[in-house]
């Protein structure tokens, strides 16, 4: 789950471990996953190989941590939208519209999370714990209806990636982030036309923070968008 203070504190341990993390995207965006060793990562970090072992037992240990700083990452980009127990039909779109945009205008992201290798188990737990949260919000409320809100957030947050990735790919418009917004809150019960103008509303999008990913850097992003 993600938390605003870094996993290893703000002084040598967390830059050195954003050294680490920095060294891995490098080397997941040039080789891909499997193809390098600790020694290329301590290497490419500039420490020494035993400092690897300080923050992680292995490679797949160090990978996870990426992951989880990859959803948190997220989760700062949606910092900013609406309470979705003031509107759960702006919240809902919003994190929607979200989502779609990084993996329609920002390419190294997609990339880290689509080609890499990297296991994206940790960002879809995650993208789903928070959409289930708002739609049962949204049940409760009258706003959407669903006879099961954990099997909703799995189909929403599925859907999610999978049109993220054709975006990716190249494969569908920007265009098609509204109109996908739009299908998902009619099938969770809102009224089509309420769904198009929440999903066409102007709302504003931080542009997501530069690769590498760092803690350092996102605590520093976070203070830019307060």
């Amino acid at each position: 789950m993600y938390t605003r203070t870094p996993p290893a504190g703000t002084g040598k341990r967390g830059r050195t471990l954003d050294l680490l993390l920095s060294a891995l995207q490098s080397l997941l965006l040039e080789r891909g996953a499997g193809r390098f060793s600790i020694s290329d990562v301590a290497e490419r970090a500039g420490v020494v190989h035993g400092t690897f072992y300080n923050y992680a037992s292995n490679l797949e240990e160090l990978v996870d941590a990426l992951a989880v700083l990859l959803a948190a990452s997220h989760a700062a980009l949606a910092r900013n939208a609406p309470s979705a127990k003031g509107d759960p039909v702006a919240a809902f779109a919003f994190k929607t519209r979200l989502t779609l945009t990084i993996s329609a205008t920002a390419p190294d992201f997609g990339r880290l999370l689509f080609d890499s290798g990297l296991p994206i188990d940790r960002f879809l737990a995650g993208l789903r714990k928070d959409m289930e949260s708002d739609i049962r919000i949204g049940v409760t409320a009258g706003v959407f209806k669903t006879e099961n809100a954990a099997l909703s957030a799995s189909i929403v947050s599925g859907c999610l990636l999978g049109v993220g990735l054709d975006h990716h790919r190249g494969r569908l418009p920007k265009s098609a982030i509204e109109k996908t917004t739009t299908e998902m809150l009619v099938m969770l019960g809102v009224a089509r036309h309420t769904a198009k103008l929440a999903s066409h509303g102007r709302i504003r999008l931080a542009p997501p923070p530069a690769l590498p990913l760092r803690w350092l850097g996102l605590e520093a992003f976070e203070g830019l968008q307060a």
